[in-house]
């Protein structure tokens, strides 16, 4: 899952074989819209197989993967995503691994991604916002007004910046201060904040964020030091990885995979 469709169209392409991958055509496919797989679970198998078919695919520098991926993980703090965070570095962490340990673990990852969340409120679904205290609303206009002009969103990451410097309020753990949309969950208004309910993009029920200064901090650290080590490696692991191309996308890899050899 993730990227799959990417590594057999390249690696179609150079056998002869142009593809174009068009959505929806052969087979329906959800609205982009109706998914957070940029957030939830599947963010790990994003990153973790972006890293594999890069390393298999691409020659040269990887700056614009790692400068990517810095600004993905800046904007998940900002909103209180620390879950998605968390699961992205352990992605960094397999992937570095090397390719025999990510086949080990394909029947458990997702198991382990499913433990590693539910340790964040943001990956706790709850069935409805009424679960929860009434809101406080005194964060509700942050969510409707979107700053508008380069000088109003610097002053908006600015207090982003600075509301998440400092400890959060734990009155807002217990009592959400707005109850958001995904449209109104952004990092101008989930940065400036210490607690609200957010609601899914499929509707099924809603997760409560709360900022946690500590949490942001050590996850924060974690990555740039996984990034680091990323940036060192990338190039002995793009030799194991293309080294181990064939076997791992044999017909009899996954037999064994499948136990059907």
């Amino acid at each position: 899952i993730k990227w799959d469709d990417w590594e057999f169209a390249l690696r179609a392409e150079r056998a002869g074989y142009p593809t174009v991958t068009v959505p929806g055509i052969a087979i329906w496919h959800m609205a982009w819209s109706d998914k957070d797989d940029a957030i939830d679970w599947q963010a790990y198998f994003h990153l973790r197989n972006r890293l594999v078919v890069a390393s298999i695919y691409t020659d040269g520098s990887i700056d614009g993967i790692l400068k990517s991926m810095a600004k993905a993980t800046a904007k998940h703090l900002l909103c209180l995503e620390y879950s998605t965070v968390a699961i992205q570095n352990e992605a960094i962490r397999d992937f570095l691994a090397g390719p025999d340990h990510i086949r080990s673990i394909l029947p458990t990852a997702l198991g382990k991604v499913a433990g590693i969340r539910k340790q964040y409120p943001d990956a706790v679904v709850l069935p409805s916002a009424t679960d929860l205290p009434i809101t406080t609303g005194e964060a509700t206009a942050l969510g409707v007004n979107e700053p508008k002009g380069a000088l109003a969103k610097v002053k908006a990451l600015a207090a982003a910046v600075v509301n998440n410097a400092r400890p959060a309020d734990p009155r807002h753990h217990s009592v959400p201060q707005a109850n958001y949309p995904p449209v109104e969950a952004r990092w101008f208004s989930l940065g400036r904040v210490d607690g609200v309910t957010v609601t899914t993009a499929d509707g099924r029920g809603v997760v409560y964020r709360q900022r946690d200064r500590d949490k942001m901090l050590a996850l924060g650290a974690e990555s740039a030091t996984l990034v680091k080590q990323l940036r060192d490696e990338f190039e002995s692991k793009r030799r194991e990885y293309r080294a181990a191309h064939d076997d791992l996308v044999s017909k009899e890899s996954w037999a064994r995979v499948f136990g059907i050899d």
